[in-house]
């Protein structure tokens, strides 16, 4: 017989902060001035390169630079959908990416909230583009970053073309952190889509821990890997539970950490349910455990399972949580249930239901992670 532990961490009313305290909503929420970027070395074909005005930083608002576009051809009664693009550490705002999400039907506007610019080699666009920072005062922090993302979602739905009902956000990495803050200050949003990181933990810093997660006001999606360096998948899970408003979750095993996240299809589909009336991905609740079985409720069937798998992990033993080594089996599934029989040595895991194939197997939706213990 096996005896189940669920691993969690206690949320103390001391834990949770109001994002009151550190966000003005009702300033944020006003329209900043922008003008066009003045680098000839920034520049893009198809997008426009911009200086937003930002928050106050020591009496005075520096600028941070941005990228914005549209689709082409007519304009959709009420105006295109918008997405605000939120880059992760040593990222930018990436033209490239900005493009991709403009060809797949949204008005964007992509932030370096890093008070830099990128440089750019028209011939080669990589990751490692160039950035070159603003000399103007401006200087990036918890605070400053998330009152920016919201000051330029009020930019974005300002917009001509744009329908401001119908907004959304896609933070990656660092900017998934700085985007589930975004979203407990900014209820606009009709979703927010974080990739890799979020989670709740016990740290030093009163941002970086889940402490606003409480607060959440819109629906979100996470996209996250089973081996992040960044993240826990118990941390991630534990992230999941304090949040009121979860829409989703995929959790892909080795999925890889860098700025390719913003052309993961998962990302691409839950945008489209929330801002085109779109099929979402499939849906699976809490996982059950009954004996050595684990259970899972199917919520919602995406476009129509045809795969489903068991995900775990023996690596008890290994403390660091990256180097664990995951494995999957397939799981059984019928219309209303996903099911598996555990291993013997199972320490950590969940079952994931597809719909679609896809480059980094990330077309699924998850069940909660399961940390267990033998005595």
């Amino acid at each position: 017989m096996f005896g189940w532990l669920w691993n969690c961490v206690a949320t103390e009313k001391d834990f949770r902060e109001s994002p009151d305290k550190y966000w003005n909503y009702a300033e944020l929420s006003k329209v900043p001035d922008f003008r066009d970027a003045p680098f000839p070395d920034s520049k893009y074909e198809g997008l426009r390169d911009i200086l937003i005005t930002g928050t106050e930083i020591k009496g005075k608002r520096p600028e941070f630079f941005a990228y914005v576009g549209y689709p082409s051809g007519p304009v959709p009664p009420g105006g295109f959908p918008g997405v605000v693009l939120v880059h992760g550490g040593g990222g930018t705002a990436y033209p490239q990416y900005t493009k991709l999400w403009i060809d797949r039907g949204y008005a964007v506007i992509a932030i370096d909230w890093g008070y830099r610019r990128p440089v750019l080699n028209q011939e080669e666009l990589k990751e490692t583009i160039q950035k070159e920072p603003l000399k103007n005062g401006g200087k990036s922090g918890y605070i400053t970053n998330v009152a920016n993302i919201v000051l330029t979602h009020s930019l974005l739905r300002s917009l001509e073309n744009v329908n401001p009902d119908q907004t959304i956000f896609v933070g990656l990495s660092w900017g998934s952190w700085y985007g589930v803050m975004a979203a407990a200050v900014d209820p606009r949003f009709k979703g927010g889509i974080l990739i890799y990181c979020g989670g709740l933990v016990r740290a030093n810093t009163p941002f970086l821990n889940g402490r606003f997660h409480h607060a959440v006001k819109i629906p979100l999606y996470w996209v996250a890997g089973t081996n992040d360096l960044a993240v826990t998948p118990i941390s991630l899970q534990n992230g999941f539970d304090e949040c009121p408003k979860v829409e989703n979750v995929s959790m892909v095993i080795r999925l890889p950490h860098s700025h390719v996240g913003f052309t993961f299809e998962s990302c691409f589909r839950m945008a489209e349910y929330f801002l085109k009336d779109g099929v979402g991905l499939p849906k699976l609740g809490k996982s059950r455990i009954d004996g050595k079985t684990i259970r899972a409720d199917i919520l919602a069937k995406g476009k129509g399972i045809n795969r489903a798998i068991l995900c775990y992990t023996e690596d008890a033993a290994e403390k660091v949580s990256h180097k664990r080594l995951w494995k999957s089996v397939p799981a059984q599934f019928d219309d209303k249930n996903v099911w598996a029989e555990l291993p013997d040595h199972v320490y950590q895991c969940f079952l994931s239901a597809y719909d679609q194939e896809s480059k980094f197997n990330d077309l699924c939706g998850s069940s909660s992670i399961v940390e267990l213990t033998s005595p």
